[in-house]
């Protein structure tokens, strides 16, 4: 399979299927190496079975011998050759190596028509040559010249090259150039070669690969150079470098300097890359033969690479001593204020020692590179800053402010691993100053959330301890020496008080501090082990907080606003807060809090926006190593697939939510999987699985017990404990939505807590609750609680014989859940719908050989139900609607009940029989 070159794939398919059909010809591919062309080929030659295939590749050392590429490609068939008329196959032993003389290359070509014509009479051919820009060319001539005699005869020749064929011997044949990958293609092929990167690292290997295949193959995706802070020119692997080795070796020396240099500047800069080829020799004439070449192009000040990868290779083949030269050439071309930044960059790109001075003229620059140029810049200059400081605590506090900025720019991977360096240069105090909580936020995505309530814990209470910051203290250049905190005895530098006072002032020490106490709360509460305080004011201190990242802390986790009602109070801080983050860059941020946004919008019958939420949601956690935060999303997929009754990906999407959160023991995220894993099984009638799964959420020690989604997933537990006969259980959880609902007065409680009542009561009092629950519920049409609500209400007024008024409620029910996609509940809506006997189609007519109450009971038997519940359903005995099934089978001609399953109930009680 071929990615994104299904436009190529139809194309050989055509000039095969027209060889098969005895029109010969030919196709050549044309484009840059690594670009896919060779796999194209032996895409072709595998969908050409029943050919017969010669294949040859072209050689650069043997380009000046003739007939050198012939040879390879006429092996298998030399000892055809003698049977050829006298002077042919005398010519064509020559041209092979096999005879005397030179080779007369008209008889040649002569020669292949006759022995290609025989072959493909018994037989199509398919020949192959692949860099052919190095065939050399009496092969080339030899070959179309027969190929122009062979259009009747099933023979077909494909070609590939990388330079473009015009005014070559292979512009004869029609050309298909191979052009990059989309941008969709390439990320496509990524994800199939990685299992999935996070989006800062997807989005440099995209920029490097520039659509090649090859590149998106090779690059180093899972090392620091892939990383999403790494920044300049990456290193080649080994067929990526020789691909290109050819090409390079072909280029002035000079030129291959001015790509190496336009590679390292990597900005576009006009006047630096002048300036800097110029001091390394680089003549205007030399600029001019690459620019007509189109290996670069300079248009309003600026150089762009034509040839990205090209570029690339250039700079991977300099030796160590030549990218030296070409970055100090560089820096020398960005002195001044202006560019002070990027002169130290390539000052520092140029050594493999330390250096102070230079170190902290990275540092200095850092906040400037990181408004300039973004989060991830700046951590790349703190993390190169590292690498060239000496002291080992300065240089740990660079990199925990790297960590910082890569957190901010949503390379979690990278934030993680510069933390990891951090850590064994600097101690945990200075790191809680220079990346504030980092450590419990990479816990708390993406790890165990009682670690991260520790960590966050910590960090939290080292810097409430700092005295506040002066306008002195806040200098990140002042020289004088500050000690930060009583713990940290050995960290003194300016370097280290510089970080704490930039950190606290950008953030305000105490808010800073608070936030962290807050998501130490979050994290206890996805443990299950917070107690349930109410959330008076909350929204509103997230509303008046002007900083999107402190906001984001503020926010209180989704599942505990749905728990209090504050679902609908929510969606619009949520909004404001996401955006904010979108704004400022900070994707890490993002990554938590809009899975919480998604699962407000879907609860509050906002389902597009939720869904493209969710997208997005899933697009940023995926491959970014945040566990937890993707286990969320899996678990919303599973609701929404369970609604929708998708018992695959239901199951899919619980399997991996539980791989993901399972290793790192999250009570929230494993009961959501078991909870939603449970919704399902009611949804497709499974009541015993539904109770088995749903019970888990109240059981103590289990490792899906979490009080809120107990709370949540009561109506559900309530109606799988009632379908199999557990009314004790069923009431004792009912009594606890009652309590919750009278302390939190929550309309989805309210409802939630009738509807339990109206499952259990005697049938003089069902009716009082199930009203009640109707009009306590939100009223809105695309709400699944109140759409859930009547479907209840209605089946309950069927079963009392009401079908008039059980119609009434289902009508706008059945409506609701088509409207909102929830296809099974619909689908199950309907049925009821149909048992009244008042919908448009009435069971038990038309060319139906069943009585009414036979359609009844088939429809419900074909929902899986049992004979007893069947009966419940229907107030007939468990033996009544045995002997009903018996005669449904015998009228239908079915062997057994599983088989209702296939049946149309609304088309003539037709079998349907499955697909495939």
């Amino acid at each position: 399979m071929l990615p994104g070159r299904e436009r190529e794939q139809n194309e050989l398919s055509r000039v095969l299927n027209e060889a098969r059909a005895g029109h010969g010809g030919g196709l050549l591919l044309w484009g840059e190496p690594g670009i896919g062309k060779s796999a194209l080929l032996r895409d072709a030659e595998q969908r050409a079975a029943e050919f017969r295939v010669l294949a040859c590749r072209g050689n650069s050392a043997e380009s000046d011998v003739d007939f050198a590429a012939l040879r390879e490609l006429l092996g298998p068939l030399a000892d055809r050759v003698p049977a050829l008329p006298g002077p042919q196959a005398r010519a064509l032993a020559a041209a092979l190596g096999r005879g005397p003389g030179p080779a007369d290359r008209f008889l040649v070509g002569a020669a292949l028509v006759t022995l290609l014509a025989a072959v493909a009479a018994e037989q199509p051919v398919l020949l192959i040559v692949d860099d052919a820009q190095w065939a050399d060319l009496a092969t080339a001539r030899a070959l179309t010249f027969a190929l122009r005699r062979l259009g009747a005869d099933r023979v077909a020749l494909l070609a590939a090259v990388r330079d473009c064929p015009a005014g070559a011997v292979w512009q004869s044949l029609r050309v298909l150039p191979i052009a990059p990958l989309t941008d969709a293609q390439a990320r496509h092929l990524l994800s199939r070669r990685s299992g999935g990167v996070g989006a800062p690292r997807a989005a440099r290997m995209l920029r490097l690969a520039d659509g090649n295949p090859l590149a998106l193959r090779e690059f180093p995706v899972d090392t620091e150079d892939g990383a999403g802070i790494a920044w300049g020119p990456a290193p080649f692997g080994p067929r990526l470098r020789a691909a290109f080795a050819d090409r390079l070796a072909a280029l002035d020396p000079a030129v291959r300097t001015l790509l190496t240099v336009v590679a390292a500047e990597d900005r576009g800069t006009l006047g630096a890359v002048t300036t800097a080829a110029a001091e390394l020799g680089v003549t205007p004439a030399q600029w001019e033969a690459a620019l007509e070449a189109g290996l670069l192009t300079v248009t309003d000040g600026r150089v762009d690479m034509r040839h990205r990868l090209l570029c690339g290779a250039a700079y991977d083949a300099a030796a160590l001593a030549e990218r030296r030269a070409v970055h100090l050439a560089l820096a020398a071309a960005l002195r001044g204020a202006e560019n002070s930044e990027l002169c130290a960059w390539h000052l520092a790109a140029g050594l493999d020692t330390p250096n102070p001075e230079l170190a902290q003229a990275l540092a200095d620059g850092s906040d400037r590179v990181h408004h300039r140029n973004g989060p991830l810049a700046a951590a790349a200059v703190l993390r190169r800053a590292a690498a060239i400081t000496a002291d080992p605590g300065t240089a740990g506090v660079r990199l925990a402010t790297a960590a910082r900025f890569a957190w901010e720019g949503g390379d979690i991977e990278s934030a993680r691993r510069l933390l990891t360096l951090a850590e064994t240069r600097t101690p945990p105090p200075a790191i809680a100053l220079a990346a504030p909580g980092l450590p419990g936020l990479l816990e708390l995505v993406a790890g165990d959330p009682a670690r991260a309530h520790t960590l966050l814990l910590r960090d939290a209470a080292v810097i409430a301890a700092q005295p506040p910051v002066t306008a002195a203290a806040s200098s990140v250049d002042s020289p004088s020496q500050q000690r930060i905190s009583e713990d940290a005895l050995t960290i003194t530098s300016a370097e280290v008080a510089g970080a704490r006072a930039n950190s606290l002032r950008r953030g305000r020490g105490d808010d800073i501090a608070a936030g962290l106490r807050l998501l130490a709360g979050r994290a206890t509460w996805a443990l299950g082990q917070a107690p349930d305080l109410p959330m008076d004011g909350q929204l509103e201190a997230v509303t008046a907080e002007p900083s999107p990242i402190l906001a984001a802390q503020l926010l209180p986790g989704a599942e505990q606003l749905l728990e209090w009602g504050l679902a609908e109070q929510a969606v619009e801080p949520y909004l404001a807060v996401a955006g904010g983050l979108r704004a400022t860059g900070d994707r890490a941020a993002a990554i938590g809090v809009l899975p919480q946004l998604a699962t407000l919008q879907l609860a509050t019958g906002r389902w597009e926006a939720g869904e493209l939420t969710l997208a997005e949601a899933f697009e940023l956690a995926s491959g970014a190593g945040a566990d937890n935060i993707l286990a969320q999303c899996w678990n919303l997929r599973a609701r929404l697939s369970a609604q929708r009754g998708a018992a695959d990906l239901v199951a899919d999407s619980v399997d991996r939510a539980l791989a993901l959160s399972r290793p790192h023991s999250v009570p929230l995220l494993v009961g959501s999987a078991h909870w939603h894993h449970g919704f399902h099984a009611l949804t497709a009638g499974d009541a015993e699985a539904a109770y088995r799964r749903l019970r888990a959420l109240s059981q103590p020690g289990h490792e899906a017990a979490h009080p809120t989604l107990a709370r949540l997933a009561t109506l559900d537990l309530v109606e799988a404990a009632c379908r199999v006969g557990r009314f004790d259980e069923a009431a004792a959880h009912a009594e606890r939505i009652v309590a919750w609902a009278r302390r939190s007065r929550a309309r989805w409680a309210l409802a939630a807590a009738y509807s339990c009542r109206a499952l259990l009561a005697e049938e003089d009092r069902a009716e009082h609750y199930y009203r009640r629950a109707v009009a306590a519920g939100d009223a809105r049409h695309t709400s699944f609680g109140r759409a859930r609500s009547q479907l209840l209400y209605g089946k309950w007024l069927r079963r009392v014989r009401r079908r008039r008024d059980a119609a009434e409620q289902l009508r706008p029910a059945a409506e609701a859940f088509e409207r909102i996609g929830a296809a099974a509940w619909a689908a199950r809506t309907r049925t009821e719908l149909d048992l009244t006997g008042t919908g448009a189609k009435p069971a038990g007519t038309g060319s139906t050989p069943l009585t009414v109450q036979e359609s009844q009971v088939a429809r419900l038997a074909a929902q899986g139900l049992t004979n007893r519940e069947i009966g419940a359903e229907l107030f007939l005995s468990p033996r009544t609607v045995g002997h009903h099934m018996s005669r449904i089978l015998e009228k239908l001609g079915l062997t057994g009940r599983s088989e209702l399953r296939g049946i149309d109930f609304d088309n003539g009680m037709r079998l349907t029989l499955p697909s495939g």
